[in-house]
């Protein structure tokens, strides 16, 4: 089981991120596997379970506000288990004492084909639920892809003069994006360590595909909030070759065209 908080929601495609505590890859979830008392915000704090995919992705397999519905059912699962173990044993003994009769062996088969209908009804439910999930993922970032191409490019002159404050040059005009760039150049140091330089993993599908650890992300601090806010900067490339921005938590991106 672990634990962390609601990063990034899509209500309509019915999808989000969880950033993890004390880790810095964040989880897929969709909300097929939602059990929550109240409705899904970014920021909420969850508890969940989860695996990775055959693309070695982390996807969450039970998310809840409750530790304890997560370990209650876990708790529940072993007890159906131990029931299920006793009757059969019972029902191994009363096979014994009655020499295992043609009526008993009548009302086992109906028993055991009853069981399979319904574990077989069962496994094809959670296929059909998980199939939805993929498709509705898969679709999401194709039509996303479609339109990656299209996204204009925002020219930025490298010409400025140095800031007296910090001593970078001035790139942009927004002195916070700006001195993300000069710390990217010079490699840090970043204000959030375990964060800036990891992995983008472009999920969303707003970015052209490439193989994955090509790009990274970096914090571009937010005046007036005291949190990591919902701007970043993700490059492309070791070292860097192509930047995007993105003021709005990876819901669109612009091109900087940086010399």
């Amino acid at each position: 089981m672990q634990s962390g908080k609601i990063k990034h929601w899509n209500a309509d495609k019915g999808y989000g991120f969880i950033e993890v505590d004390n880790q810095s890859e964040d989880v897929f979830f969709h909300i097929s596997t939602v059990r929550l008392s109240q409705p899904i915000s970014e920021g909420q704090r969850v508890y969940f379970n989860s695996q990775r995919n055959e693309k070695n992705q982390l996807r969450a397999t039970e998310v809840t506000s409750n530790e304890l519905s997560i370990l209650e059912t876990s708790v529940s699962n072993s007890a159906s288990n131990s029931t299920s173990n006793s009757a059969h044993r019972n029902l191994d003994n009363a096979q014994q004492k009655n020499n295992r009769n043609a009526q008993q062996k009548n009302n086992r088969y109906k028993n055991t084909r009853g069981s399979q209908n319904k574990k077989n009804g069962f496994s094809t439910l959670l296929s059909f639920i998980a199939l939805i999930a993929v498709a509705v993922y898969f679709f999401g970032d194709l039509k996303s892809s479609l339109f990656t191409d299209s996204t204009p490019a925002t020219s930025i002159s490298q010409t400025a003069s140095k800031t007296s404050s910090s001593g970078s040059a001035a790139i942009t005009g927004d002195a916070q994006i700006d001195q993300t760039l000069v710390l990217i150049k010079q490699g840090g140091p970043f204000p959030y360590p375990n964060k800036d330089g990891t992995t983008f993993y472009n999920r969303e599908g707003k970015l052209p595909a490439q193989s994955q650890g090509y790009y990274r992300e970096y914090t571009v601090p937010t005046p007036g909030v005291s949190h990591r806010g919902a701007r970043r900067i993700v490059t492309g490339g070791h070292p860097p070759t192509i930047y995007y921005l993105t003021v709005d938590h990876y819901d669109s991106f612009r091109q900087l065209q940086v010399n």
